[in-house]
């Protein structure tokens, strides 16, 4: 009796142990290409208040270090939060897309639906709500 109870604790912590490490990989790979899949084939057009425009670099970084720098142009806005327009920009136009803003107006942008949904849950896990297409 006391050894089934034991075996039966091992099983469930093997399994509890399986789910997790499940879990955990799905999470690391797999949710990040399907957002990406997601976004291209659902974009989404939203109306947003620009604050202010800045022209700057960006990076991506590993936990080993390696990392890539681009230059963004980054929008803050009033009710969409902070966004970056990466695609397109290069270190000799970023100013001029910049300055293409003006602070107070309204501009639509186009996201991916999935990255605009859940822009609050990628910044808390410092992930760039990036901006497909400008209007």
């Amino acid at each position: 009796m006391r050894k089934e109870r034991s075996m039966r604790s091992r099983r469930i912590i093997f399994s509890s142990w399986l789910i997790g490490m499940v879990l955990i990989f799905t999470a690391i790979f797999v949710a990040p290409v399907t957002l990406k899949a997601y976004d291209a084939a659902h974009p989404l057009v939203v109306e947003c208040r620009i604050i202010a425009a800045t022209a700057g670099d960006g990076s991506s970084r590993s936990v080993r270090g390696i990392g890539a720098s681009f230059n963004q142009v980054r929008l803050d806005s009033s009710d969409c939060g902070v966004l970056f327009i990466r695609r397109g920009v290069s270190a000799n136009n970023a100013s001029q897309i910049a300055a293409e803003f003006q602070d107070g107006r309204r501009y639509e942008l186009q996201f991916g639906a999935a990255s605009y949904r859940f822009r609050d849950l990628l910044r808390t896990l410092h992930q760039a709500v990036e901006v497909q297409r400008l209007d």
